[in-house]
């Protein structure tokens, strides 16, 4: 039998090298790992690891703190993900106009023009990383922890499991 395979293009091949890296890994390093598949958005990537870890133990509900806490985490990287993009990346083009010149449409005009809207933006921008850190342990780049499963290297507390998960 002869096996099918894809053309290999650049995308394609990163994919491959990426789910290779995290075969034989520990359960709890995978989310570790594949959070360094993104720097806009390393808290998503954390997080959708840590759920997959917690199919394959087979956890079908986390406690609801746990649950609670990776909620507000996830929210707090889409705030801080979407006021970058608005703040640093957009807002010289709406300010100043599409037809602007190029040298004027910029963060650092936009500081110099309109010091307390960047400075708005900072703010709330530190803001979303500061849930980060108080849920994930860190803010600059990904979480150190996951609340859930994938943090624990026993299912089990005080001889009681610590989920409810399905026959494993």
């Amino acid at each position: 039998m002869s096996e099918q395979r894809t053309p290999r293009t650049a995308n394609n091949h990163a994919q491959k090298t990426y789910s290779h890296s995290v075969v034989g890994r520990l359960l709890w390093e995978v989310p570790v790992i594949v959070q360094r598949l993104c720097g806009i958005c390393p808290v998503s990537h954390h997080l959708a690891a840590a759920k997959a870890m917690d199919a394959i133990v087979g956890v079908d509900l986390l406690p609801p703190t746990a649950e609670k806490m990776r909620r507000l985490m996830h929210y707090g990287q889409i705030m801080q993900s979407n006021v970058l993009h608005f703040f640093h990346l957009s807002s010289p083009d709406l300010l100043f106009g599409f037809d602007a010149p190029v040298e004027k449409r910029n963060l650092f005009s936009v500081i110099r023009d309109h010091p307390e809207l960047a400075k708005r933006g900072v703010s709330m921008r530190k803001y979303g990383q500061e849930v980060i850190q108080h849920t994930a342990g860190k803010k600059s780049t990904a979480p150190a922890r996951s609340p859930g499963v994938s943090t624990n290297t026993s299912r089990f507390e005080n001889g009681t499991p610590c989920c409810k998960t399905s026959s494993v």
